[in-house]
């Protein structure tokens, strides 16, 4: 008999190709899902088969994140990324010709771009303004909130003035746009993933979750700009300790949404001097059209904030409580509450210098969730901005944050007879505080040592130190993020 070869190639897992075949099956699922939806002229009426496509669209995902990729864990990651990568894109151009049923900013974005292509500060007059009589059209008929000031910062703007130069009044070509930059948020996830060292699947989080498919490829929602610039933005600060491409990106995330903004302290914190004289200069120059209007953005932005108030969680219960103690100014008591809790989270991600990468991320997380918990208007392409950094949180996100991003279709009910349901608040938020509160149990009984315990013991341990190069190795020429402290 001849000896059997010392390194014969092994034959493939028989459970692992039927994993990748159930992948493949829950991709086709929901492509079948956003094939349909995309094929809807209007998506809310009747609103439950959107609500029905979208959870259907969900349970699939979820599934093939939480139990499909685990398994496929033996699998090299270039067999299963690609997969992933091919049905996120397909997702995406399936729904991509819909109109945007769903929500009429896009026809905001349209007219601000215009007038930005016509010389004009979009800042400066309201849409219903007698001076710009001139330019109405179709689209402004269905453009809401017309008395208002735009509340749209000068770095979207400058991209509806982009859209509008490359497609004029297409809102295909806008939403085109915007999901390039989603495929660009995806290719970041990867480069930060393999940083990080995390599992490369784990982009399935986001590449198939259908809120950023649903919200962006299909509503066209502008957001998904500023969630670009801040993974730019780490991208540039983890991997190159480029300070001054961070700086400009994360400004440029601060003037797209004001999210980004409460991210600040944390960055300056633990970047030092250099790298908030590039933020301060690139809000200055960057938000120029907005700084010479100021007093006409904030009117604005009170006008928005004063009434428009969707699918509060804890806002929307703190008020209601405070309503039986207080009849007239219980509003403005849980304004200040919810302003308290956000400054309090900002201050703490600041309060100490992160000591690794993934604590900085973690941290940002934080701060944003907890923004996004106590804010009195959460609609769900809000949650972009969490779902963006939770497959870099550890090896899996915080599956009540996932469920959060498939409760909140729920926001939607409201089109069943053009009214908030009680009930609404009640069915999106409470499993998710209740699974929120099952992972912080889990977390506190777990014997598995967190990340930051884990880091001292390789600096005491010099054996459990991983044998490639490390982010946090000492360099003194590195800005104090990436600088190892004994």
């Amino acid at each position: 008999m001849a000896d059997t070869p010392a390194f014969a190639p092994s034959r493939p897992d028989p459970s692992a190709r039927l994993a990748l075949l159930a992948l493949c099956f829950a991709g086709l699922s929901m492509a079948l899902v956003f094939g349909y939806l995309g094929q809807r002229r209007f998506l809310l009426n009747p609103v439950w088969i959107y609500i029905t496509g979208y959870a259907i669209a969900f349970l699939w995902y979820a599934y093939a994140g939480a139990r499909i990729v685990p398994a496929l864990a033996r699998v090299p990651p270039r067999t299963v990324v690609p997969i992933v990568l091919a049905f996120a894109c397909l997702f995406r151009v399936l729904v991509l010709p819909a109109p945007p049923s769903l929500s009429t900013d896009m026809y905001r974005y349209v007219w601000d771009g215009r007038l930005t292509l016509q010389g004009i500060n979009p800042y400066r007059w309201t849409p219903n303004s007698q001076t710009l009589r001139g330019l109405r059209d179709p689209m402004w008929q269905q453009m809401e909130y017309k008395p208002y000031q735009t509340i749209y910062m000068p770095v979207s703007q400058g991209i509806f003035a982009l859209a509008n130069a490359l497609f004029g009044g297409n809102l295909v070509g806008y939403k085109l746009l915007y999901v390039l930059f989603d495929l660009g948020v995806i290719a970041l996830l990867l480069r930060l993933l393999a940083w990080l060292r995390r599992p490369l699947t784990q982009v399935i989080w986001y590449a198939w979750c259908p809120l950023p498919i649903t919200e962006v490829a299909l509503a066209g929602h502008q957001d998904i700009v500023g969630v670009f610039c801040l993974l730019f933005a780490l991208d540039l600060l983890l991997r190159r300790r480029a300070l001054v491409g961070g700086g400009l990106m994360l400004a440029a995330s601060v003037l797209t949404k004001g999210f980004a903004l409460l991210l600040l302290p944390l960055f300056v914190r633990n970047y030092g001097r250099r790298f908030t004289v590039v933020v301060a200069l690139a809000l200055l120059y960057l938000g120029l059209p907005m700084w010479v209007y100021l007093p006409m953005f904030l009117h604005g932005m009170t006008q928005y904030l004063d009434n428009v108030h969707a699918n509060a969680g804890l806002f929307y219960w703190i008020n209601t409580a405070l309503a039986h103690v207080s009849h007239r100014h219980h509003f403005a008591i849980t304004e200040k509450i919810s302003d308290m809790v956000i400054g309090a989270a900002a201050l703490w991600a600041a309060w100490k210098p992160v000591t690794s990468d993934d604590a900085l991320i973690r941290r940002a997380f934080v701060v944003l969730a907890v923004t996004l918990l106590v804010i009195p208007t959460l609609f769900p392409w809000y949650l972009i901005w969490l779902l963006a950094l939770m497959p870099l949180l550890g090896r899996r996100p915080s599956y009540a944050f996932v469920l959060l991003t498939g409760l909140s279709v729920l926001l939607y009910t409201y089109y069943i007879s053009i009214k908030a349901y009680w009930w609404t608040p009640v069915a999106e938020y409470g499993p998710f505080y209740a699974a929120l509160a099952l992972e912080y149990l889990w977390w506190r009984r777990s014997p598995r040592p967190g990340f930051e315990k884990t880091l001292r013991m390789s600096r005491e341990h010099p054996v459990l130190q991983p044998s490639l190069p490390s982010p946090l190795s000492h360099d003194p020429t590195l800005p104090p993020l990436m600088t190892q402290k004994n």
